[in-house]
């Protein structure tokens, strides 16, 4: 029983677990009250003025009426309601503090909401419930990472005093789940909306869970002076600078800046590794531990880390593995700098145990990321121990999208993406510069994030230089696609023009059908490649070509004779300076022009036309219609000629569809292996370029050409660019363990069936 501040401590039993205190501490134990006491309405007092604040500056900011509406309403229903919120907190703190005592470990249960949610939830929350639990367990998880050696000692500490009960991390009642538990039960009947909500959880995640170091150093010094436990080291944060650096704006809900904030998705993001830790909590086997267990200390597990890195840095060089999470525990735990010394058996944290098992899971999923060529794989792999230390050193490494080591290994395993072996692996090029990366790594990191940030400038100049004459290479490689099209449909709007002329008349001479294709074919195609078809240059040409062909047909009437003796002089002019212009064979001029003179000369008598003298040319000048065309058609590797055009399927709609920036890997005649961007479409003809990752053209091929590539298996879409390797794989990994759990119980039926 409690009288004011003093608390009564008879044993009692709960949940089948017997509860002792030892004797002589609980002096010790109510200092570390009067603690607690002091400082919860020291920092709720904070978080109330703050929110005050906070809202005032949204309400100022907010973009609709309604919006402000909101937030004043919610000022008012906080400043009237924030005495029996802060009354609650206190009391249900201090409840749980003191049936800690009273009822063990049990009394203190784990509230942290379920995050059993499949991968596509993770893209747009719906529930207001989810929304307010991911709120919770992001705090909670932020918190654990900061303090994780201050809960370590009071967990230890607190265990001590309760005769060596065993306790969780989430069963402390001074933990930030527990602080969080209390808090979010004070505020449930607060009369806001879910944005408002989520704005104060953030508000107490920043006044409360962020201040715990000096409440946690308080109460470690109490009771180490009271000789529990003293030799237990000193507190060594994480991450110092929790209160300032770990607030992050709440999945779907509102931040400082506005309303909804727009990185809904990165915040989302900033809760995987807590939802990795429950999903992976659900597929373990219930086990106690042994009474006698030591919990290896995380400066020991990282110096045993530095001496794996090296041996396994070497291993994987040359075979590319990764090693399973099992494996790593077992080495870890047989390992000098650990050992198996004394009685006591060894065994490493949850919390450390869980980022074993993600970095594994990490690694196994880029080993089977078909974005990355087998080489790169490999390589890549080489980094499974250096990220691991990096994740134990600093858990933002998966919440924070701009960590340094997350982000360099982003941008390695993007750059790879166009990378294949007919690249090459010396000299300087993207192997040998992130061969060089990971060799550095290997070498050089211990416990110096800072080196990440310096090989991050290092490899974005690389990849600057790199992209830079990329792009030039692409954007000329283009300019000859575009042309090549132009000229294309160039030649086609000529030969059409033409037919079109020679068919709206009967028996054309030969010596006009030549001159025609031959020459003005030509004068025609530059008119249009360098003016277009709307210009006037374009308009008189094909005029010229039209008289030219009247100009030769038969002139029964006497007015249409003295028309033709008229239009005769400005037809050959036009004629001579269009030809000059394409510097027409002046030999064959001459002659087509001596032809046509004769042709003048009978059509200007009213006589028949004189096949004789249409037959002037020599025979080896008359070009047939069919030869004069060249006929352009862009490559399409692989692809098989289709007589019968086919209907539509899903293959032709996957290259209609296909985004410009899209990586394919190609597999050639020889079987050879490459990898294409889609580099340029055609908004004309829908044709298609493909560059490498130099820049330099692969292949251009029609729409449809590309669809038969797509039904043939000879090009396969490679992984999105543009999502980052690491977000690729979080993702995958909370959908793979979503699904897996869910099934488990439907499996446990068929057991028990």
């Amino acid at each position: 029983m409690k009288a004011g501040n003093i608390i009564s401590f008879d044993g009692s039993r709960s949940g089948g677990q017997t509860v002792k205190l030892r004797e002589g501490y609980q002096g010790t134990i109510n200092a570390c009250r009067q603690l607690l006491v002091k400082m919860l309405p020291q920092r709720t007092d904070a978080l109330f003025e703050r929110l005050d604040d906070v809202l005032y500056a949204l309400a100022d900011k907010a973009e609709t009426n309604q919006q402000q509406t909101t937030y004043f309403e919610s000022m008012r229903s906080l400043r009237r309601d924030r005495e029996q919120v802060e009354s609650a907190f206190n009391k249900h703190v201090l409840g749980r503090f003191d049936r800690f005592w009273t009822h063990g470990p049990g009394s203190v249960p784990n509230d942290a909401p379920d995050a059993t949610f499949a991968s596509d939830e993770l893209g747009l929350v719906e529930s207001d419930d989810l929304e307010e639990g991911l709120a919770v367990s992001g705090m909670v998880s932020k918190g654990n990472n900061s303090y994780y050696r201050d809960l370590y000692a009071l967990d230890q500490r607190f265990s001590f005093l309760l005769t060596g009960v065993r306790i969780e991390e989430d069963n402390n009642p001074l933990s930030p789940a527990s602080l969080a538990a209390a808090f979010k039960q004070s505020v449930a009947g607060l009369p806001v909306t879910l944005a408002v909500k989520l704005v104060i959880y953030k508000q107490f995640e920043k006044e409360v869970i962020g201040r715990l170091g000096e409440l946690y150093d308080q109460i470690n010094a109490t009771l180490a002076k009271a000789g529990i436990q003293p030799e237990i080291k000193p507190s060594l944060r994480r991450n110092p600078g929790y209160a300032s650096s770990s607030a992050q704006p709440y999945p779907g809900g509102a931040s400082e800046g506005g309303y909804y904030d727009d990185e809904a998705q990165s915040a989302l993001q900033a809760e995987v590794f807590s939802t990795l830790q429950q999903l992976l909590m659900q597929h373990r086997p219930a086990s106690q531990p042994a009474a006698s267990v030591q919990y290896v200390d995380s400066m020991d597990l990282l110096s045993a880390l530095s001496v794996l890195q090296h041996q396994h840095g070497q291993s994987a060089a040359t075979d590319g593995a990764v090693m399973d999470a099992n494996t790593v525990r077992t080495v870890l735990l047989k390992s000098p700098q650990i050992g198996q010394q004394g009685a006591d058996s060894k065994a490493i944290e949850r919390s450390d145990e869980d980022t074993i098992d993600v970095i594994s899971m990490l690694f196994e999923f880029i080993l089977d990321d078909p974005g990355l060529s087998d080489a790169m794989r490999a390589l890549l792999a080489r980094l499974q121990i250096p990220m691991l230390k990096v994740a134990i050193l600093d858990k933002a490494f998966f919440s924070r999208k701009d960590h340094p080591a997350r982000r360099l290994l982003n941008s390695m395993a993007q750059a790879a993406i166009g990378w294949t072996e007919q690249s090459g692996r010396s000299g300087d090029g993207l192997y040998a510069h992130i061969d060089s990366v990971v060799s550095r790594i290997l070498s050089e990191f211990d416990d110096n994030l800072a080196l990440f940030d310096e090989l991050n400038e290092q490899f974005a100049a690389f990849m600057e230089r790199e992209q830079r004459g990329a792009h030039v290479a692409e954007e000329r490689a283009a300019q000859v696609t575009q042309g090549k099209e132009a000229l294309v449909e160039a030649k086609r709007h000529v030969a059409d023009e033409i037919g079109r002329c020679l068919t709206e008349f009967d028996s054309v001479p030969d010596v006009v059908q030549n001159l025609v294709r031959d020459g003005w074919n030509d004068v025609l195609l530059l008119i249009y490649l360098r003016k277009g078809q709307e210009s006037d240059e374009w308009s008189e040409a094909v005029a010229l070509m039209d008289r030219l062909v009247w100009s030769v047909m038969p002139k029964p009437s006497q007015s249409e004779r003295q028309e033709l003796l008229r239009a005769i002089p400005e037809l050959l002019k036009g004629l001579r300076a269009g030809l000059g212009e394409i510097a027409y064979n002046q030999h064959k001029m001459t002659r087509a022009f001596k032809s046509l003179q004769a042709r003048h000369l009978a059509c200007l008598r009213g006589g028949k036309l004189v096949e004789a003298v249409a037959d002037e040319v020599p025979s080896g000048d008359v070009l047939q219609p069919e030869n004069v065309m060249e006929e352009i058609v862009l490559e399409t590797p692989g692809a098989v000629s289709q007589e019968v055009e086919q209907v539509p399927d899903q293959f032709d709609q996957q290259a209609a569809d296909l985004p410009v920036g899209t990586w394919l890997e190609l597999t050639q005649e020889d079987e050879s292996v490459v990898r294409a961007k889609l580099s340029w479409r055609s908004s004309v003809s829908g044709n298609c370029l493909f560059v490498n990752r130099k820049g330099m053209k692969v292949a251009d091929v029609t729409q449809q050409g590309l669809g038969v590539w797509f039904r043939s298996g000879k090009a396969v879409v490679l992984p999105e660019a543009g999502m980052p390797l690491m977000d690729r794989a979080l993702t995958s990994m909370v959908s793979a363990l979503s699904r897996s759990g869910s099934k488990k119980p439907a499996d446990e039926e068929d057991k028990k069936e």
